[in-house]
């Protein structure tokens, strides 16, 4: 790992046009694990550059007071599309001992391929605990029930290979998941619960379907 000093060396070298970031969303997800819950940052950006689009090439998230630092890469950062707009970043920021991660500020770096750059500052203040219990999914058979304090909750399916076919808002605590209109692809589910306000979220861990 590079030391920080020398990253900000890096960044200051020069090219032709700046790439922008125009927005910016983050959030903080509770992730459950085979050892307990950890913290995830989910955080993206909507970047432009003159040069192209092409011409991005890395994003690092830097908290100088801890001294750590992460870095995406043009080949390993996720492209969403939001409103026919394409947005780039991660959704599983996180320590390497699993360990909370640091609050306060952050600064988003965006640079292209030829070292321009651009800087966000974010500031992460969520609780180290969220204020719901951690969201509960279980299914047996047909039926699903969520045990849930969160605000939004959804049903997520994926296929064999772990891929999202779909996902349902569920506001019901229990019902049947054929009537959820499932692709015969879904092979397994979990469960996303959301806190807008608190600017965090739950993600449970996987259940086989065995209906």
């Amino acid at each position: 790992m590079l030391p920080l000093l020398l990253i900000n060396l890096i960044l200051l070298s020069c090219s032709r046009s700046v790439p922008q970031i125009q927005n910016f969303s983050y959030k903080l997800i509770y992730t459950e694990t085979s050892k307990g819950i950890k913290e995830q940052l989910s955080l993206f950006v909507l970047a432009q550059d003159e040069d192209g689009n092409e011409d991005l090439d890395s994003i690092y998230i830097i908290h100088d007071d801890q001294q750590l630092y992460w870095t995406l890469s043009s080949e390993d950062w996720l492209k969403v599309n939001r409103d026919n707009q394409m947005w780039i970043g991660s959704h599983s920021i996180s320590m390497v001992d699993e360990s909370p991660l640091p609050r306060g500020l952050y600064r988003i770096i965006l640079t292209d391929k030829g070292g321009e750059r651009t800087e966000k500052i974010i500031g992460l203040d969520a609780p180290l605990q969220s204020r719901y219990a951690f969201p509960q999914l279980q299914v047996m058979g047909d039926s699903y029930t969520i045990r849930s304090a969160y605000p939004k909750n959804t049903i997520l399916c994926y296929d064999k290979d772990g891929a999202l076919v779909k996902s349902v808002p569920v506001t019901a605590a229990s019902g049947s998941l054929k009537a959820l209109g499932l692709p015969s692809s879904v092979f397994a589910f979990a469960l996303w619960a959301e806190d807008p306000e608190g600017n965090t979220g739950a993600l449970t861990k996987t259940i086989p379907a065995n209906f």
